[in-house]
């Protein structure tokens, strides 16, 4: 064995050196004295030789490679696996393991064969089964529950009805028939809920000593400069800490957010089988680990192959009963950071989901006269005769009394609009007008028997709720809204918590799902395709509501013509839209390939996903429409961009935050003044709200649903067996929980679930990191560059401003480091830079000469941009700014985050001429 203590010491360390040379004087002898080897320094990476002297240089000047580092074995210098004789003996042993693997198929089998292989080292410890294994790890309370359920999803075969065979509902077996026979299968049930304890793994958290620490971050990280940043900044985390001050006292009360969506674990893109993870997501921890998937917790797997819709809450029962119990008592835990005891609590924060699941959970409509949860009875919904669909406009409402807009009747629905909109009802109202409502659980419909519709009964009805083991205690007669009543199909399990009728947000609004619906919807419009919400049956219902005549459909012969709208494109443009998606090239990570989407010879963009439609929304989508629309519809769209931009920015500021909440709503009535009423289906509306959630709930970021749908395609990749998916989740999962408990413990690991960069990142300043995508090549800098080069590392100049195009990476040697410099050519303002619309705009194939004498600057003080050509023949670009790949403490501590492109604002004259929002130049459509 290779003596390796000295590689983990600090290179100035004498004892560094020391070491290193003696590694090289006895990897030179151990290979018969040769005069070179492998260097394995951080530039080198094991692939070129050089003289001993020259490797111990490079350990000493530049480190060991860190992958290397870790590695247990250093096989470049003649160290081999514990066990294994020689060269020719290892390959053979991995061949033979590969087979034996190969041949098991990953099955417990192959666990207990490759335990009596000979592979490990004498006297090892390892259990030979996985049946031992398992036993093990019970003693660190890692496993799940199975617990049966009735297949039409009616109760849990628990508590008082864990005996029963037949479901108290709806009467059908709790076990599996065989479909030849019609012989009942006893013990084989056919529905399972697996549930993961919260508790033990909560606990579990405050074992690792690091992560203990991690545990206490929000109690003194919270801002005091008025920015978001986390849950702790926001009014929700204030207002439940003034209201429960024990609760917020102990820094190691947890706050929690639960999120749960379906998914097809046989990968295909249809809901034939689905099946429900319910996760959770600890809000303690700082903002760079908060929603990384390692800290996510699998709490819940519900079976497939039907989704448990509004009958959820029958599955949600075990887990609402752990956190009672943790709010109401708590939990004795120990604390490995501060070596003591603790009482540990947790509250749930909120739930966070797409909008059909925020349905089943909150248990109120989403679709229909009522399908805002938050405006509920006081949304105006209008019904489209020809679209046959409801639509929800009117949002004049919202705007001040003395607004322009609201006596516009010619923009919008030919009326003054006099209007308030209505107040949002909080959560002990809802639970009051609730206190009455009887659940019905069940999918009834699977069993052929028609179910029963909700209903609100009194107080003491006779009628058991198979929910829950005791009935709600008697609550003082309060009067009852039945008009609001109408909109809700249960009272949610969620208010059996304590403290849930006291949060101001108690489910998010997808921002995720919103935006990118609602970036489809405007895309398929301009282009006239797939989702499109104009055509022959929207023309029609604006000559049903006797708006816009000019739009109205006409009969040309046997045809119907569609004459040209202010959203409309021509041909031309619309290729040129096409033009600017297909060229468009980001930077490594920023989005993917969206050229892939974009037909240019159809002129459609289709196949996007929804991180594509962010993209699209947060910068792409304002630039590829530059000039294109009328200046009306063009504006409201930036509009709606800078908004969804500013809101999904990781610090935003609350005073920023009051003024989007009423610009939101000017947007929207510009909308309305430019597009089609079709257009304006619920998510176009979901948007008046994002403001005032952002507000009460802090950055959008710990609230979408992207951390948690990327956490469900791991889930779908444990899937091994197609007659058991949902097992298959649950045993690979626990695997992982181990496997991940286990690092903690273990120093200069790497978690099996951790994504490690493609491009490497050491703390050394002086290294720079990367894939080149061409050959590199040693230069000698003449006299008076090595001059220009060597002063700007002397001076470190100030941070520029202006722009830059890199033409050549240089890494001055100075034998001892090395430090790396931009050969840059510049665009400044004037006849380089400038400003249009709100854009920045270069000049990168302007002759620039006064900076000729000065081409050099600091690898870090740049800023990365890329930019967007207008069109092939401009020399003009425009300047895009992508956010950071992961999360910048020092820019979010700042709290001078970038917002890209876009201008800040955007001022919509509300006088502006009619001719400037009409197309003159485009042609309509025959249908």
């Amino acid at each position: 064995m290779v003596d390796k203590a000295w590689v983990h010491l600090c290179r100035a360390d004498p004892g560094y050196e020391k070491g290193a040379s003696e590694f090289v004087r006895d990897v030179a002898a151990a290979l018969g004295d040769v005069d070179m080897i492998v260097c394995p320094c951080i530039d080198c990476r094991n692939i070129d030789r050089h003289y001993s002297n020259v490797v111990v240089d490079h350990l000493v000047t530049r480190g060991m490679d860190e992958a290397y580092k870790r590695r247990s074995d250093w096989y470049h210098h003649g160290e081999l696996n514990y066990g294994v004789e020689g060269e020719t003996k290892s390959s053979q042993r991995n061949d033979e393991i590969v087979g034996l693997y190969k041949a098991a198929g990953f099955l417990d089998e192959g666990f207990g064969a490759t335990a009596d292989f000979g592979m490990l080292p004498a006297d090892n410890v390892l259990h030979t089964s996985l049946y031992e294994v398992k036993k093990f790890l019970k003693s660190f309370d890692m496993g799940y529950e199975k617990i049966h359920a009735c297949v039409n999803d009616c109760c849990l075969f628990r508590k008082k009805y864990k005996k029963l065979e037949n479901c108290p509902k709806c009467k059908v077996s709790r076990w599996k028939t065989n479909i030849h026979t019609g012989e009942v299968k006893q013990d084989v049930p056919q529905k399972v809920l697996r549930y993961f304890p919260i508790i033990p793994r909560l606990k579990r958290m405050f074992r690792s000593e690091d992560m203990a620490r991690d545990l206490r971050w929000h109690f003194t990280n919270k801002s005091i400069d008025g920015k978001l940043r986390h849950p702790v900044d926001s009014v929700t985390w204030d207002q439940m800490n003034a209201k429960y001050p024990s609760f917020a006292s102990e820094e190691r009360n947890v706050r929690l957010g639960l999120s749960t969506d379906g998914f097809n674990p046989f990968n295909m893109k249809n809901s034939m089988y689905s099946c429900w993870p319910v996760l959770l997501v600890n809000y303690n921890l700082p903002p760079d680990l908060c929603m990384k998937k390692e800290n996510i917790m699998l709490t819940l797997l519900i079976s497939g192959p039907h989704q448990p819709g509004n009958s959820i809450d029958v599955y949600l029962e075990p887990l609402i009963e752990d956190l009672n119990h943790l709010w109401n008592n708590g939990e004795v835990t120990y604390d490995a950071f501060s070596k003591s005891t603790f009482t540990l609590k947790a509250m749930l924060l909120w739930t966070i989901s797409d909008f059909p699941a925020y349905g089943n959970l909150a248990g109120c409509k989403v679709k229909g006269k009522m399908g805002c949860p938050l405006c509920g009875k006081n949304i105006d919904c209008m019904w489209l005769k020809f679209s046959r669909k409801h639509v929800y406009m009117c949002h004049r409402k919202r705007l001040p009394p003395t607004h322009s807009f609201r006596g516009k009747k010619s923009w919008f629905d030919g009326k003054v609009e006099l209007g308030r909109k209505g107040r949002i009802l909080s959560g002990r109202e809802i639970c009051q007008n609730l206190r009455n409502f009887k659940n019905e659980f069940g999918n009834l419909k699977r069993s052929g028997r028609k179910r029963k519709k909700p209903v609100c009964t009194s107080v003491g009805s006779e009628v058991e709720d198979l929910s829950s083991e005791s009935e709600e205690e008697e609550e003082e007669e309060l009067q009852v809204d039945v008009e609001e009543l109408l909109r809700w199909k249960k009272k949610s399990i969620f208010f059996k918590l304590p403290y849930w009728e006291e949060l101001p947000v108690r489910h998010n609004l997808d921002v995720m799902h919103i935006e990118r619906n609602v970036a489809a919807s405007i895309v398929s419009t301009l282009l006239h395709c797939g989702k499109s919400k104009d055509g022959l049956q929207a023309r029609k219902d604006l000559e049903e509501l006797g708006i816009r005549k000019d739009l109205h459909p006409t009969i040309k012969g046997k045809r119907t013509y569609l004459p040209a709208a202010p959203w409309s494109l021509s041909r031309t443009e619309k290729k040129i839209f096409c033009r600017r998606l297909l060229d468009f090239k980001g930077p490594d990570g920023y989005c993917s390939d969206i050229s892939r989407g974009v037909s240019l010879d159809e002129c459609k963009v289709t196949g996007l996903k929804s991180h594509d439609y962010h993209v699209l929304m947060q910068q792409l989508l304002p630039i590829a429409l530059r000039g294109l629309l009328p200046k009306g519809p063009r504006l409201a769209i930036v509009r709606l961009c800078a908004f969804f931009n500013h809101l999904c920015q990781r610090v935003i500021d609350r005073e920023q935050l009051l003024v989007m909440e009423d610009e939101i709503v000017e947007t929207l009535c510009m909308f309305e003044r430019f597009f089609p009423p079709s257009f304006f289906d619920i998510m176009v509306h979901l948007t008046v709200h994002l403001g005032r959630e952002a507000r009460l709930g802090g950055p959008v970021h710990f609230r979408w649903m992207y951390p948690f749908e990327r956490y469900m395609k791991v889930l779908k990749d444990f899937f091994r067996n197609p007659a058991r998916p949902e097992g298959c989740i649950a045993e690979s999962y626990l695997a992982e929980e181990c496997i991940q408990f286990c690092s903690d413990f273990l120093r200069n690991t790497t978690s099996v679930q951790e994504k490690l960069d493609r491009n490497t990142e050491y703390e050394n300043v002086s290294i720079l990191e990367g894939r080149p995508i061409s050959a590199d090549s040693r230069v000698t800098l003449t006299e008076m560059e090595k001059n220009i080069a060597h002063l700007v590392v002397i001076q470190n100049m100030a941070v520029v401003e202006p722009y830059v195009e890199v033409t050549e990476i240089i890494l001055l040697d100075y034998n001892v480091f090395y430090v790396a410099l931009f050969r840059c050519q510049w665009a400044v303002l004037g006849n380089g830079v400038k400003k249009e619309d709100g854009f920045t705009l270069v000049n990168l194939h302007h002759n620039q000469t006064s900076f000729l004498r000065d081409p050099y600057i600091l690898a870090s003080q740049a800023k990365q941009v890329f930019y967007s050509r207008e069109d092939e023949s401009s020399s003009w670009y425009v300047v895009m700014r992508g956010p950071c790949r992961r999360y910048s403490k020092e820019e979010v501590q700042e709290g001078n985050a970038d917002i890209g492109p876009l201008p800040s604002t955007v001022v919509m004259d509300v006088d502006m001429d009619e001719s400037e929002n009409s197309q003159t130049d485009c042609e309509g459509i025959y249908v």
